[in-house]
Formats: C-alpha cells, sequence, structure tokens
C-alpha cells in the first residue's frame, strides 16, 4: 500500500515529537535518579554522625525530615550510576576544489559547536544483570540515544563473558567503536568514517550502533584470547523505527583478539568481520539491498608513555558502483601514535599524529563524508589524510583538552575519467572535555 507524502511527513514528525517526549522522560528520571544517591549518602552520612556522638537522633531526624526519600521503582535494583559527559569544541575547516584546472573555495567551517553532551545511568540489578541508558543532546537528529542495553555477565567453566541485548555499536573498525573520550585526535578518520558513518550511497555504514544481541567472551584456559558475536539489524543508527525501504536481513559480526604483556610492553592483535546479504544501503544494485562483507585486523601496542594503533578496512559491496552493474572493493589503513610526558601537577601532554588512506574503488567519497562538518563539492575516487595534534591531560581522560590540526586531500575519478581533479581541505580544531 502506497503511503502519500503527507502521511509521511506526518508520520515522521509524530516520531520527532514522540521521541523529544521520551528524551525529556529519561532526562527527569536520570535526575531522580541522581536525587536518590544523594539522599542515600546523607542517610549514612547522618547515621555515621549519630554514631560518633556528633549529634543526637533527634537532631538527625530533624534534620532528614527536611530532604524527600527517593528511592529506585524496583527493589531489586541494587545500585544507579549516574554517567555524563561534555565536549565543547571550536572548528575552522577551509575546502579548495580543482576540477580541470579551475580552483574554487568552498564556504568555510569556522564556529563553536556543543561536539557531545551525554547523561546516562548504569544500573546494576544483581545476579550479573544490569541495564545502561545514555543519551547524547548534542545531536541534531531526531534519534538522540547513544546506547541502551541490557548486560547479562555470564561465568561458567568454559563460558565467561557478557551477553548484551538491545542498541550499541558493534566491532568494526578499531577508531569507531573506541570510546570518544579516549580519542588520540579530536575526530575520527576518514577511513574510519567512510566504513562506519551512515550510509549516503558513498560511505558504507557498516560499523556504528545497530540493534541486535551481542556476545563477547574470554577464554579461561588462554589468558589474553578474546572473541565476540553479534546478530543485529543490518542498517545503523535507527534504534526504534524501521527506516523506510529498510530490508528486514540482518547483520553478522565477529571478533577475536589476542593481549600479551611482556613487562612494560602490552601489544593487541586482532580482526573484525561483518556480513550481511541485504544492507539497507544506497549506492548499490537497484538502489536498494546488496551483500556487504568487511574485513577488519588490526595491531594496538604501548610501552611506557607511547601508545601506537593501526589497522586495514576492506570491504566488498555486490553493484556497488558504475551504475550499480558491478562490485566495489573499497580498502583503507589507519595509524595512529601518542606520546605522553608527565608534567607533575599539571598532568599530562601528549603529542598525536595520525595517518589515514582511502580507495573507494570507483564507490566514490566526497569531502564531508571523511572530514566530519566539511563542505563538499565533487565526488573523488580516493584520498589521504594527515593529523598532527596536542592532548593536555589536566585530570587524565576526565578532564582534557585537545588541540589538532587536519590536512586532507581527494583524489582521481569515480568513473576512470583522465580528468585532473582534487580537493584539500584544512581543518582545526580545538576540543574541552569533561567526564563525570
Amino acid at each position: 500500500m502506497r503511503v502519500s507524502n503527507g502521511k509521511r511527513a506526518f508520520r515522521k514528525k509524530r516520531i520527532k515529537n514522540n521521541m523529544n517526549y521520551k528524551i525529556a522522560s529519561i532526562a527527569s528520571s536520570m535526575l531522580i535518579a541522581a536525587a536518590a544517591i544523594l539522599n542515600a549518602q546523607d542517610k549514612e552520612t547522618l547515621d555515621l554522625l549519630v554514631s560518633k556522638g556528633v549529634i543526637t537522633k533527634e537532631e538527625a531526624s530533624s534534620i532528614a525530615k527536611d530532604s524527600v526519600s527517593i528511592s529506585p521503582k524496583e527493589k531489586t535494583t541494587k545500585s544507579i550510576k549516574l554517567i555524563g559527559r561534555v565536549q565543547t569544541q571550536y572548528e575552522f575547516i577551509g575546502v579548495d576544489e580543482t576540477i580541470n584546472g579551475t580552483e574554487t573555495s568552498l564556504v568555510s567551517k569556522n564556529d563553536f559547536i556543543m561536539r557531545r553532551m551525554f547523561l546516562g545511568m548504569d544500573a546494576d540489578l544483581g545476579s550479573g544483570w544490569s541495564a545502561l541508558v545514555i543519551a547524547d543532546f548534542a545531536r541534531s537528529s531526531d534519534n538522540y540515544l547513544e546506547y541502551a542495553y541490557i548486560s547479562k555477565k555470564v561465568e561458567l567453566d568454559s563460558l565467561v563473558g557478557r551477553a548484551d541485548f538491545g542498541y550499541k555499536k558493534i566491532t568494526f573498525g578499531v577508531e569507531e567503536y573506541m570510546s570518544a573520550s579516549k580519542l588520540l585526535t579530536v575526530e575520527r578518520s576518514l577511513a574510519t568514517r567512510y566504513f562506519t558513518e551512515g550510509n549516503n550511497g558513498r560511505r558504507l555504514g557498516i560499523g556504528g550502533r545497530h540493534t541486535g544481541v551481542y556476545w563477547s567472551g574470554k577464554v579461561p584456559q588462554l589468558e589474553g584470547l578474546e572473541y565476540g558475536a553479534s546478530i543485529t539489524n543490518s542498517y545503523n543508527n535507527s534504534p526504534a523505527a524501521i527506516p523506510d525501504g529498510a530490508d528486514n536481513a540482518l547483520m553478522y559480526g565477529a571478533n577475536v583478539s589476542y593481549s600479551k604483556k611482556i613487562g612494560s610492553l602490552s601489544v593487541q592483535a586482532g580482526a573484525n568481520f561483518a556480513y550481511t546479504n541485504g544492507m539497507n544501503v544506497a549506492g548499490t544494485a537497484g538502489e536498494k539491498h546488496a551483500d556487504v562483507m568487511g574485513v577488519n585486523p588490526y595491531v594496538k601496542l604501548s610501552y611506557l608513555g607511547f601508545s601506537l594503533w593501526s589497522d586495514f578496512l576492506w570491504a566488498q559491496v555486490s553493484g556497488g558502483k558504475n551504475g550499480f552493474d558491478r562490485r566495489a572493493v573499497p580498502m583503507g589503513v589507519n595509524v595512529a601514535a601518542e606520546y605522553k610526558f608527565d608534567i607533575g601537577e599539571f598532568g599530562k601532554i601528549g603529542p598525536a599524529a595520525r595517518w589515514s588512506w582511502i580507495d573507494t574503488d570507483g564507490r566514490g567519497i566526497k569531502m564531508g563524508d571523511g572530514v566530519r562538518n566539511a563542505n563538499s563539492g565533487a565526488v573523488y575516487d580516493a584520498g589521504q589524510s594527515v593529523y598532527v595534534g596536542i592532548n593536555w591531560y589536566i585530570i587524565g581522560n576526565d578532564l582534557k583538552f585537545q588541540l589538532g590540526y587536519e590536512w586532507a586531500q581527494l583524489n582521481g575519478s569515480v568513473n576512470g575519467g583522465n580528468v585532473a581533479q582534487h580537493s584539500e581541505a584544512n581543518a582545526v580544531r580545538a576540543q574541552m572535555q569533561v567526564l563525570f
């Protein structure tokens, strides 16, 4: 049955209003939970003062009457932890494009933004059960959810790990599933964004948040060996509503890694995999659904104040280029490193650098696909970027300042032509972060 544009617009508006209402409810619940935690702490303090003879029971009762008693609705809830993150950012991004010998400067970005405003709760239900809900109030889209899932810890003789049920990131793209609070750079790389950000006919949308079932486990018989698996919806970043035209096919993910510590040296090597036979992607055969497979080997190491990670991203998209009649095989590489210096009472300083490379194999990429918030013009075939910056860990990641410069260049024609063209971006970003 066809749905008119008017009805579709009304439905989307209703979904948006419902989402805003739900977010307001979540925020209210978080404040109530915080009040409950504070109230519990106040009672413990009063009881301690009475036991030490500092105040009498009558005085404690009088003080307690002035506070409101709040407790979780369900008596089975053992504890509730409040989670928060605030990131405020300044960005300047200039883009110049050269096509057929003519250079054009696109409109630059020069502004302050609230990059992330997380508020969430982590509830411990006992017996290994827990629940996590985090909302990001800085997002301009209808989907404000960052995470929402239920967890169960499992500890058997040969089965040790955790099962998650809900909305979270799959394990694909090291920089993508790494917490944004721990990134060595202000923003994620050209290659990472191309493989994991939401599909737009060029980007692949493999990684990111999916709704489904997840397992992450350890092998007790071999210390350092970890593995995982997931079965989720094939489309990402849509927790509650199925996008128009979405396929009901599922995505299957898997990952394995091995970690080893030798003195001060820590090394981890692993690989992530993802496959779906009906991803909801634009820019594929018939502009509908296609087989998509991704592979992502990586390595991480740290030694004293030095840390380095690198990954390789590879994907195969059926009907992904040339008018949807040929397979596309995009590839990408990331290498990032940092060295932290201790500066005493002022925390630590960490110079950081990253190199990223992408080849779309004729599928195409715009500058805004890889460099966040950059203005875009033409579509190109490949590119690379270099980032240099400084991280000031005032109180570790809990209070951190980052300043970085990124140069990115895209080049080549997606249709195999010989037209000389390229696009260059220069981006300067500064970001302040607080975790609580």
